[in-house]
């Protein structure tokens, strides 16, 4: 069964999530939906449903689409999740230490 479209909702919550550049790519995988893309390495990052052209995912983020989307109201939402184990993390987690920071130049 082919995976569905991602829905609005967890776009505009990256969006919000991702506001400032990380330096890297990230690929939210929701269960059953079609994943979404953030490039970091623009300011501001890039939410696409395609991934950026030449770049895989440096970190993907698996889980339900709506705990992924809780998990986007905060770093501390996002921990939660990731704890509890709602939410998986595979690739290079060192992405994580980057969000929220301003971008080096």
């Amino acid at each position: 069964m082919p995976a569905k479209p991602a829905n609005d909702e967890l776009k505009e919550a990256a969006k919000k999530f991702f506001a400032a550049s990380f330096d890297g790519v990230l690929k939210l995988a929701p269960a059953e939906q079609a994943p979404l893309w953030v490039d970091g390495h623009q300011s501001p990052p890039e939410v696409s449903l395609t991934p950026p052209a030449k770049t895989e995912a440096d970190c993907i983020w698996h889980g339900a689409a709506e705990i992924l989307q809780q998990a986007l109201f905060s770093i501390r939402s996002f921990e939660s999740a990731y704890i509890s184990g709602r939410v998986t993390i595979s690739g290079d987690m060192s992405l994580l230490t980057r969000l929220g920071k301003p971008e080096k130049k």
